[in-house]
């Protein structure tokens, strides 16, 4: 077993833990529909922060190429990954037995805490990128993504207006599909 594959499996350890916390809120919220409201913004921006796991967790693969040999860059390496991890505590709510919840609600008054994290993570994500041999050439590409999303949900700290944050939604999961449909697999690190 290469260091990157011993690196990888921690990795994947990380990015699983926040998919299946993710995925175990969907079935809380499922569980409980009877007493849940207004799903849909909550619902949009876990879909979108389950596309960015899959992004970032394929854009892995070019890190090969880097010689792991100290604590730093693997500290690095892992900050982004457990940043996704606090992400999807932050979105996914706690469902208290017997008490309504609204999930507009949750997700307005979480929301700062989500932006900020998210952005956070985005700059994580892009700090380990001069690991790769190749940066001077692919620094851009790798970040192009990022500085989308980023000037896309920045002004959503400063508002609570529902039709902005829909709209915000919706730009940013259009911009995945795209992302999704035209970049090729070696591209797709671009979160």
């Amino acid at each position: 077993m290469s260091k990157f594959e011993f690196i990888m499996m921690f990795v994947s350890v990380v990015v699983a833990f926040a998919m299946a916390e993710l995925l175990m809120g969907w079935g809380r919220i499922i569980r409980y529909k009877h007493r849940v409201r207004r799903p849909w913004m909550l619902a949009g921006w876990s879909i979108w922060l389950l596309i960015i796991m899959t992004y970032h967790y394929l854009g892995f693969w070019e890190y090969q190429a880097h010689d792991f040999v100290m604590v730093g860059p693997m500290v690095l390496f892992l900050s982004a990954p457990i940043m996704l991890v606090l992400l999807t505590f932050v979105l996914t709510p706690e469902i208290r037995y017997y008490r309504n919840l609204d999930l507009q609600d949750h997700y307005f008054q979480t929301k700062n805490w989500f932006f900020v994290m998210v952005l956070l993570f985005l700059l994580l994500a892009r700090a380990s990128d001069p690991l790769l041999p190749n940066y001077a050439d692919i620094w851009f590409s790798r970040s192009f993504g990022s500085i989308v999303v980023s000037l896309s949900v920045v002004g959503l700290l400063f508002t609570n207006r529902p039709l902005v944050h829909y709209m915000a939604l919706l730009f940013n999961l259009s911009y995945l599909a795209y992302a999704s449909t035209t970049i090729a697999v070696p591209g797709m690190s671009a979160f």
